[in-house]
């Protein structure tokens, strides 16, 4: 079994400006960098076992300082399964931009961007990742901090709710999002948010 607590990055400079980024990167904001010390009241008490994040340096970033405030760097970790959607050649664009030109991009999970991928894709590596992470936890309990993406939380939420993924594409995940989601032989036992 394992207890998953899902994080988003930290705001960065591009999100303060409406910008979509998706594989590309932004620096964090000065208030992120202290964002962590805010969280910290929410898993202070938890022994984790692996801090794991996108290997987009804002998500890495958030987890090192996540890591540093839990003593746990020396169990921190990165997958490019945990990468944000890739909007191909709509990142770093406004998202009024892309609203405009992809109007169909939230209400069709299949929807492929040009030279990206499609949220489906996106729910599948997440989902797949999480998967062989219960199957290297089989009969062990374990406690994992797991630092991603607004896009990828959704599916990630999306699939263990059982909830259509089309539905779930407008759904805001804020910057200081904890979900918490248990997980046992890749069934769903338990899911909260504990803060949005």
């Amino acid at each position: 079994m394992i207890t998953i607590y899902l994080l988003r990055h930290g705001k960065t400079e591009l999100n303060k400006k409406s910008v979509i980024m998706g594989q590309i990167d932004s620096p964090l904001l000065k208030t992120s960098l202290e964002s962590p010390k805010k969280l910290f009241k929410y898993l202070k008490d938890i022994k984790f076992d692996y801090i794991i994040s996108s290997d987009l340096g804002r998500a890495f970033i958030t987890a090192f300082l996540f890591a540093k405030e839990l003593n746990l760097t020396h169990k921190l970790s990165f997958s490019k399964d945990l990468r944000e959607i890739n909007y191909g050649i709509y990142a770093n664009k406004k998202k009024e931009e892309v609203k405009k030109n992809c109007p169909e991009y939230k209400a069709d999970k299949k929807y492929i961007f040009s030279e990206g991928e499609s949220f489906l894709k996106v729910q599948k590596r997440a989902i797949k990742f999480i998967q062989n992470l219960d199957e290297k936890s089989y009969k062990k309990n374990k406690n994992i901090l797991l630092i991603s993406h607004a896009g990828v939380i959704r599916t990630i939420q999306a699939y263990f709710n059982e909830d259509e993924l089309n539905d779930v594409l407008d759904v805001k995940i804020s910057h200081s999002y904890i979900g918490k989601i248990v997980i046992n032989n890749s069934k769903l036992i338990d899911y909260k948010i504990l803060n949005n």
